[in-house]
C-alpha cells in the first residue's frame, strides 16, 4: 500500500468507524467499555453461524464497517488492525505486534447469525455482536493477543480557563449519537446527548492519543465541533484551526497533555485467514 493510499484509507476508516458508532435511534450507540469488558464478554458468547472472509485485491481507497439492523457484521476493504480495533473496543495507537503479510492486506468480511424458519429474529445487542468478532478473529485469523497495561501519553479533558461553552442537561437521555463528516479539509463532529465521557472517546481518535474525562461534569449535551484536518494543518493558512484550539474556543474544554495507565493490546500471533 502506498503512503498516499494508506493516508486516504486511514482518514476514511475514522469516518467509517464513526458512522458505525453513530447508530440511529432504533439501535443505540455502542457503549465504550474498553477491551477488558470486550474480552470477558466474548467468552460468554456463541460464534457467528456463517462467516465469509476474503482478501480485498482492489486498489480502492474507500472502506466501510457496519453492524446492520439484522445483526450482520460487514467489513469492506478493511485492514486487520481496524477490525481488531473495533472488536476489542480499543484505539489503534493502543495496538501493537501486528506484523507480516496479514498486517498490510485488506479484507472483506461478512458474519451473520442464522435464523431457523419460524424462529424469532436474533436480538443480541450491538455490544455482544461486537465482542463476537473477537471469536471470528481467533477462528479465521488464528489471532492471539493479551492485554498489557502501560503508562503512555494521554490528554486529560478539562474545563478551560474561560469556562464551559456548552449547556449540559440532566434530563433522562434515551439515545446518544455522534458522527464525523466534512468537506475538503474542514471537519465537523456533531453529537446528540453526549456525556463528557462520550466526547472524550470521540476526541481520542481525533487527537491521536487516549483522552480521559477529567472535567467532573455530569449530564449530557448536543455538541458541534469544527476544525481543520491534517492536510490543512500541513498547508497552513489563516483559516486553519486545530482540534485543540477548536475544543477550547467552541466548547470551553481543553485537551491537557498528561500521562496515565492505558490498556494496550499486544498481538502475539496472527496469520492470513483460512479459506471459506
Amino acid at each position: 500500500m502506498t503512503s498516499d493510499l494508506a493516508g486516504k484509507l486511514h482518514a476514511t476508516l475514522l469516518l467509517a468507524i464513526a458512522v458505525l458508532l453513530a447508530a440511529p435511534a432504533a439501535r443505540a450507540q455502542l457503549a465504550h467499555k474498553g477491551p477488558v469488558n470486550a474480552i470477558a464478554l466474548s467468552r460468554t458468547l456463541p460464534a457467528y453461524d456463517v462467516v465469509s472472509v476474503k482478501i480485498n485485491k482492489t486498489e480502492a481507497d474507500t472502506a466501510s464497517m457496519n453492524i446492520d439492523d439484522h445483526g450482520v457484521f460487514t467489513a469492506t476493504n478493511m485492514p486487520l488492525y481496524a477490525i481488531v480495533e473495533f472488536a476489542y473496543d480499543i484505539k489503534e495507537n493502543q495496538i501493537s505486534g501486528l506484523a507480516g503479510p496479514v498486517s498490510s492486506a485488506r479484507f472483506n468480511v461478512v458474519a451473520k447469525l442464522l435464523q431457523a424458519e419460524g424462529e424469532a429474529p436474533h436480538e443480541l445487542p450491538d455490544e455482544k455482536l461486537q465482542a463476537m468478532i473477537i471469536l471470528l478473529l481467533a477462528d479465521r485469523f488464528h489471532l492471539k493477543a493479551h492485554l498489557q497495561p502501560k503508562v503512555t501519553p494521554v490528554y486529560d479533558l478539562v474545563v478551560a480557563h474561560g469556562g464551559l461553552k456548552i449547556k449540559l442537561s440532566q434530563d433522562e437521555i434515551h439515545d446518544s449519537t455522534w458522527n464525523i463528516n466534512g468537506e475538503n479539509t474542514s471537519k465537523v463532529l456533531t453529537g446528540k446527548g453526549n456525556s463528557m465521557t462520550d466526547l472524550a472517546d470521540a476526541l481520542s481518535d481525533l487527537a491521536g492519543r487516549k483522552v480521559i474525562d477529567k472535567t467532573g461534569l455530569a449530564g449530557h449535551a448536543d455538541i458541534t465541533l469544527k476544525w481543520s484536518d491534517e492536510v490543512a494543518a500541513e498547508q497552513g493558512g489563516p483559516n486553519v484551526i486545530s482540534i485543540f484550539t477548536a475544543a477550547e474556543e467552541q466548547l470551553g474544554l481543553k485537551l491537557q497533555p498528561s500521562k496515565g495507565p492505558v490498556d494496550t493490546l499486544v498481538i502475539d500471533h496472527a496469520e492470513m485467514p483460512s479459506e471459506n
